[in-house]
């Protein structure tokens, strides 16, 4: 069997089960459960909020060679774009 539950939710699920079987019973660990389920409960909230942050840009690939031109032809293209 495989769970996908955070140790946080695990946790704080316990808790809120103890007291719901345990807590009207009046022991006397109830009001230290009570004050545990609060600060598990806000551990768990924390939890859920986080975002994963993006990282900067994308990979792009590399040139590995450079092009080969032909000097003679972006000449010409200069000197047809200077005429028009």
């Amino acid at each position: 069997m495989s769970s996908n539950k955070s140790r946080e939710w695990l946790l704080y699920n316990a808790v809120l089960t103890w007291l719901s079987h345990y807590g009207s019973m009046g022991s006397e660990l109830t009001p230290d459960y009570k004050i545990l389920e609060e600060e598990l409960r806000q551990v768990y909230e924390q939890s859920n909020n986080t975002k994963t942050r993006k990282r900067g840009r994308s990979a792009k690939r590399q040139r590995t060679k450079e092009t080969s031109s032909n000097p003679a032809s972006t000449e010409e293209s200069k000197a047809t774009n200077q005429e028009t």
